[in-house]
């Protein structure tokens, strides 16, 4: 049986399923670019018979949803009779030499087509035709079967750590689709779900009777963390901005690489972390953003929902979501860069602090039971309400070369979905010795984002000359010290 063959998709792989509307895509993805120079040999028909090579290695790329008869539970996962990898890898090119705005305009064109839910929930677009010989490859996947970081693992399934091609490409190994189940067998699966699905709650009744007070404090300090997260967030919503207006149809995109190692820099001398100066020049880059269209920041903090992933060590090749959130309170008013930062760091070390990181199992997790109708409402309904202003997600990868068919990569920029109060959102990978940055916005709410790369590289360089001062401040005070001391001995 093919791996996963039949599984169901959990509560929270199925809210993203009924999230998305017409205008709320639920689908991740990013854009690769690649030297191509120093692969002139790189075709499209050998990419295409990589990807076949290794779509073992990713059972779920040959799978589509099946749905049980009226709906009674959650689609699972079967093998496509007619998966065809043609349609799912495609070619195309800009008119060279295309330019990265040229690309990153026909990226948000892709990113803004719905996938087709009646097969494989996944698309692959190899782009030539780029400046200095580049090409491009962007990927797109279902948010229900993928998240960042289990994309980031599929990606170096994909790609290779090294610059050696295998000549011939390998053959790619024998499959053959099992047949789909019926509409009886659906039915009698969900059924089958339902009725063994609550043996943990049959398991927590026979503790409860066999230790009531024991199981009821549990309970009663469950309820008060979760109504403790509650009267801290959902009261105080997240306020009204230029960011947050409902999304159209259409996606613009752009994107910003800088050097890891100078974000280490700046966390090094201040003491922070790489996330917090991240969220520093971020919030720096949105706020000049927004004085660049006339909005007053005075005084202005707006919520970012920043994703940790909560996956283990041991998961990272299986798919699915597996992922927390914090939410952030972060100035956009103009201030000093280091205050910025110390600010930033200092909220996230006090909502870690307070536990306030929410899992989207422990949010959705409640609806276990419920009718995926009635998943879908509560799934719509926690989209709709405007618990954040924007979303600021990091994901880690590896740090070392990456290649494709002999082709090192130079860049990955994370597309990320918006939701329906949501016009802005950043996406952040790490690889290679880069941060990645790839800015989703609404097409006609933000039609000018672009500005947002170049502020970002500003917001950065600011914090890399007050580290410089700040750490010849040090040097002068330290040899200030040595000085006097030896005076003192003499």
């Amino acid at each position: 049986m093919a791996q996963g063959h039949g599984e169901r998709l959990t509560s929270l792989d199925a809210s993203f399923l009924h999230m998305e509307t017409p205008t709320q895509h639920m689908h991740v993805g990013g854009v690769f670019i690649f030297d191509g120079e120093n692969a002139p040999n790189f075709e499209f028909s050998t990419f295409v018979e990589l990807v076949r090579s290794r779509l073992h290695l990713v059972p779920r790329y040959r799978q589509r949803l099946a749905y049980a008869p009226l709906n009674v539970a959650n689609p699972v996962w079967v093998d496509d009779r007619h998966f065809d990898l043609g349609y799912h890898v495609r070619h195309a090119a800009l008119p060279a030499p295309g330019t990265m705005s040229q690309l990153m305009e026909y990226a948000a064109r892709i990113f803004s087509r719905q996938l087709d839910r009646d097969k494989p929930l996944w698309e692959l677009y190899v782009i030539e035709g780029l400046e200095d010989g580049r090409f491009a490859v962007l990927g797109k996947n279902h948010h229900a079967m993928i998240d960042g970081v289990s994309g980031v693992d599929i990606a170096t399934v994909m790609l290779d750590f090294s610059p050696d091609v295998a000549d011939p490409i390998p053959a790619a190994q024998p499959w053959e689709a099992e047949d789909p189940p019926s509409g009886y067998e659906l039915a009698f699966s969900a059924a089958r779900d339902l009725i063994t699905a609550p043996k943990d709650a049959l398991d927590a009744a026979r503790r409860v009777a066999s230790t009531p007070t024991k199981v009821l404090r549990s309970a009663f300090q469950v309820s008060t963390a979760a109504t403790s997260f509650l009267r801290a967030n959902v009261p105080n919503r997240a306020p009204r901005s230029p960011l947050n207006v409902p999304p159209g149809l259409h996606r613009r995109f752009a994107g910003q690489r800088i050097a890891l190692e100078d974000v280490k820099y700046v966390k090094n001398v201040f003491g922070t972390t790489v996330n917090d100066v991240v969220l520093a020049i971020v919030a720096d880059a949105t706020g000049r953003y927004l004085r660049s269209r006339n909005t007053r920041t005075d005084g202005m903090w707006l919520k970012a929902m920043v994703p940790v992933s909560v996956r283990a060590e041991g998961e990272q090749n299986q798919l699915g979501n597996k992922v927390a959130s914090v939410f952030v309170s972060i100035p956009m008013f103009e201030m000093d860069p280091i205050e910025r930062l110390e600010t930033c760091h200092e909220a996230m070390k006090e909502i870690k602090g307070r536990h306030h990181a929410v899992g989207a199992d422990f949010l959705i997790g409640l609806q276990r039971f419920a009718a995926p109708t009635i998943q879908a409402a509560a799934a719509r309904l926690s989209a709709r309400a405007r618990m954040f202003n924007f979303l600021v997600t990091n994901v880690p990868g590896p740090q070392i070369p990456i290649y494709c068919l002999g082709a090192q990569l130079l860049g990955a920029f994370p597309f990320t979905p918006l939701s329906s109060t949501q016009a802005y959102a950043v996406g952040v990978l790490s690889l290679s010795g880069y941060l990645n940055f790839g800015f989703t916005a609404d097409y006609d709410a933000l039609p000018d984002i672009q500005k947002v790369t170049g502020y970002l590289v500003d917001a950065l360089d600011d914090l890399k000359r007050s580290a410089e001062a700040t750490e010849q401040r040090h040097e002068l005070v330290e040899r200030r010290g040595k000085t006097e001391k030896k005076a003192s001995e003499a």
